[in-house]
């Protein structure tokens, strides 16, 4: 790989990269200096090389994987991924412009200045990985800001925060340090009505309220949380699943009345998400579904006709299996009710003859009693 190079306020700032394959990594320091800047254009297939290379140092390093292929510039369709390093902290105006297959970007929270016009032509990205080392305010908002295609966005929250020590990262990591969530696409066009000669504009997708979700640079996960509602009604089914189990996996800054709120949702909507997940091959959110415990013979029913009709093996013994139990979860239950009923029947049955006997044996003794008094008399 080769990278061509200039000095910048005491660090280094990337202007082009030659390379194999769609993916490109950088590195964190060149020649002993930070990398802490990508050049306008940098990875446009429009940028005047023979002007902005002029000057320019060269870096290369050998991977040994490319022996006998030419190396080519990374720049316009032909790149599908971008990783930054941390040191990162600004990319330049255009820099992806016409970059039409990149599809996957990696950065971290250090990078905060976003030139303007950054992510024209980028209609294929879709993912942005984001690692939160410094605290939780990052430049996605200004990204999201350019973009109107649904985007997935991976926050890891890697910074230390109060009284927790640098050997529980890796713990929290692997339970709520990271947050995946959906951004909608939204777009709006422009409708006639003709015999009333008015144009009025449609709306199209929660995407754009979804964007609005940030504060300083922040994002407020409550107010994310909260806009569920709205995509349910504006959203497609395969959005709002990856919302939803999303959260629920993953639930960083999720609050009670949200997780409920998303079970809520699948559990309406289980027979629908179910098929949809048998025809995805999804079994990781099948068994979430089990593990959540919101399985209905209704929507276990919908998932195994479609796994048959579609002849799949694994999805329809995994999705018996759990029928199985289910039948046998409501059968115990009922069988306790019964239980219970009995038991509660029985109970009244024995107090109702200790009362008898207790007005048996009271009768007498009041007839004593009034013998005695006449007797006194």
């Amino acid at each position: 790989m080769k990278i061509y190079y200039r000095e910048k306020s005491g660090g280094i700032e990337i202007l082009r990269c030659f390379g194999m394959g769609g993916r490109v990594e950088i590195p964190g320091m060149i020649e002993d200096k930070l990398v802490i800047s990508a050049a306008p254009y940098a990875f446009s297939s429009h940028m005047n090389e023979k002007e902005e290379l002029k000057n320019a140092g060269l870096w290369e390093v050998s991977d040994g994987l490319g022996f006998g292929r030419e190396e080519h510039v990374l720049a316009g369709n032909d790149v599908e991924e971008i990783v930054f390093p941390d040191t990162l902290k600004e990319i330049g105006r255009y820099i992806f412009y016409g970059c039409g297959n990149l599809r996957k970007l990696e950065f971290s929270d250090s990078l905060m200045q976003i030139g303007c016009g950054a992510f024209t032509g980028c209609h294929a990205l879709e993912k942005l990985t984001v690692h939160m080392r410094q605290g939780k305010k990052s430049g996605v908002k200004e990204m999201l800001g350019e973009m109107w295609q649904r985007i997935d966005v991976n926050f890891l929250y890697e910074y230390e925060e109060d009284g927790i020590e640098k050997s529980d990262i890796m713990h929290r990591r692997e339970n709520k340090s990271e947050a995946r969530l959906v951004f909608p696409e939204h777009y709006d066009e422009a409708v006639e009505n003709t015999p009333a000669r008015i144009l009025y504009t449609e709306y199209h997708g929660s995407g754009s309220n979804y964007r609005q979700c940030f504060y300083d640079r922040e994002l407020n996960y409550q107010e994310y949380d909260r806009l569920f509602e709205m995509a349910v009604a504006m959203d497609k089914l395969e959005v709002l699943v990856d919302m939803s189990f999303g959260r629920l996996e993953f639930p960083y800054g999720l609050t009670g009345n949200a997780r409920e709120n998303y079970r809520e949702y699948i559990r309406k909507n289980l027979e629908d998400i179910a098929e949809y997940l048998v025809k995805q091959e999804d079994m990781h959110r099948l068994e979430m579904i089990s593990s959540q415990k919101l399985w209905t013979l209704e929507g276990i029913d919908s998932a195994l006709d479609c796994a048959s009709k579609r002849k799949e093996t694994e999805v329809s013994a995994f999705l018996m299996n759990e029928r199985a139990n289910l039948v046998d979860n409501r059968t115990g239950s009922e069988c306790m009710d019964v239980d219970n009923l009995q038991n509660n029947q029985e109970a009244d049955r024995t107090e109702q003859g200790k009362n008898g006997q207790w007005q048996i044996t009271e009768k007498p003794l009041n007839v004593r009693n009034i013998r005695r008094k006449r007797f006194e008399l």
